[in-house]
């Protein structure tokens, strides 16, 4: 079995010489057979391993004995090692979680400090193929994708699995051969923790109905691995071409999407939503429902846990944090001759004479405006209810229809920068000027406005 688990190590690149390694050690024959094989590893590979044990504060004086059983145990090798406490009955019964919940983050909370401090690269966990099997069953009845089917993984960061290539039973033989005792956890047999549920009524059965099954899955769960690294690497290729990073949360782009086989087209869009809500809170439910407002109108929406939004707008599905649009800055009162900073673009206005001025050009981000039809202050803002445009022949439009029918997505219309003479809009920066406005033959003084945005020129 050792040099089977070496090998494990080696094929999937746990560790490499030089490197700290953080063993959890319990007690338990897992956990105790771990911590023997990584020792005896490092020493001759030059990996230091060092061992963690995590008093849960719940069995009491049983507890204790493990504690002081670990303590003795390393004492005997040379092993370092230290000893942290938790009230995970305290915590579970603040975080209204179950006990076991409790432990597992409990744990994690101290494994992921003990790297982010630097006194760890490799966190070595002692699951193996039993725990893969209960797993992957806990997962499959709890409803799952690949992505749960496939069970845990050899190497997921800094944690690395070593015994995830043996059985339990390897494992308490291999110790018995060497003569190397282990503690018991009496809550192993406690029925009332699923992971115990699955392995005396439904683990051990299967194994009675098909020996080897265990192994069987753990080859399954590897190849599904396999598949699952694959698939990944196919999602993050059309992630780079139709998926938009915004300030709020990711665009993707409705035309591509729509032609992806739908087992890629939900992979993608659960990719996108474990990076935009809060870690393990995307469901399978939640793509479903996506694909459902893929179906229906624009501007349609979709409310997500972590005040997560979907939104479909003309061209691209939007997921974004938060419900409405981005704080917009103060209105801005611009006379001529200044210059002046709004929304990251600055404004230059000049006053001219029209008889100095020849044939008005084209220019997106210049425009000319007939300053003696202003009746109000010139002011920089964004939109607000009974905005209007004049239209050639003299008729108004409103602002939001017009938006609409440039198919200005919903989510950007509160961010368009106007140029606003009181609700009359003398220009929609970077599309249309007023009818009213323009520069006629006329016209005696010219109002010249540039605009300046980053990667943008008024000139």
């Amino acid at each position: 079995m050792q040099k089977r688990v070496y090998e494990y190590m080696e094929r999937w690149k746990m560790v490499e010489p030089g490197m700290a390694v953080l063993a959890g050690f319990s007690g338990g024959a897992d956990s105790t057979a771990l911590l023997e094989l990584l020792w005896e590893y490092g020493k001759e590979h030059g990996v230091r391993v060092r061992a963690l044990h995590v008093n849960h504060g719940i069995r009491g004086a049983e507890a204790w004995r493990d504690q002081e059983y670990c303590r003795e145990f390393c004492g005997e090798r040379g092993i370092p090692f230290s000893a942290v406490e938790r009230d995970v009955p305290g915590y579970a019964k603040r975080e209204g979680i179950s006990l076991e919940e409790a432990g597992r983050k409990a744990r994690y909370e101290i494994f992921e400090r003990e790297v982010l401090e630097g006194r760890a690269d490799r966190v070595a966990l002692a699951h193996h193929q039993n725990d893969q099997a209960e797993t992957m069953l806990f997962h499959l009845i709890r409803g799952t994708g690949l992505r749960g089917l496939r069970g845990m993984e050899p190497v997921r960061g800094s944690y690395i699995r070593p015994l995830l290539g043996v059985s339990r039973e390897e494992i308490e033989g291999w110790l018995i051969k060497r003569g190397i005792c282990w503690m018991e956890d009496s809550t192993n047999e406690e029925l009332v923790y699923m992971r115990n549920r699955l392995r005396y009524q439904v683990v051990s059965r299967m194994e009675e109905i098909r020996p080897g099954s265990v192994r069987r899955m753990a080859g399954t769960a590897e190849r599904l691995l396999e598949l699952q690294d694959y698939l990944d690497g196919e999602v993050e290729e059309l992630q780079r071409k139709g998926v938009r990073r915004r300030e709020d949360g990711l665009a993707v782009a409705l035309d591509p999407l729509k032609t992806l086989h739908p087992a890629m087209k939900k992979l993608l869009l659960h990719g996108c939503l474990e990076e935009l809500m809060p870690e393990g809170s995307v469901r399978a439910l939640h793509v479903e429902q996506i694909l459902r407002l893929l179906e229906g109108g624009r501007g349609s929406r979709l409310t997500l846990p972590g005040n997560c939004f979907a939104v479909l707008d003309y061209e691209e599905l939007l997921l974004k944090k938060g419900y409405g649009t981005q704080k917009q800055e103060e209105e801005v009162y611009c006379a001529p001759d200044g210059e002046y900073h709004y929304m990251g673009a600055t404004f230059r206005l000049t006053l001219e004479n029209r008889k100095k001025i020849g044939e008005i050009p084209v220019n997106r981000y210049t425009k000319w405006f007939d300053y003696d039809k202003i009746k109000d202050n010139v002011v920089l803002r964004t939109r607000r209810p009974g905005d209007y445009l004049e239209l050639a022949g003299g008729g108004h439009k409103k602002l939001k229809d017009y938006l609409i029918d440039c198919k200005v997505p919903r989510e950007e219309r509160d961010r368009c920068i106007l140029l606003a003479d009181g609700s009359h809009i003398l220009w929609v920066t970077g599309m249309r000027i007023s009818e009213r406005y323009k520069v006629t033959e006329q016209t005696k003084r010219v109002l010249k406005v540039q605009m300046e945005h980053p990667g943008v020129s008024g000139t």
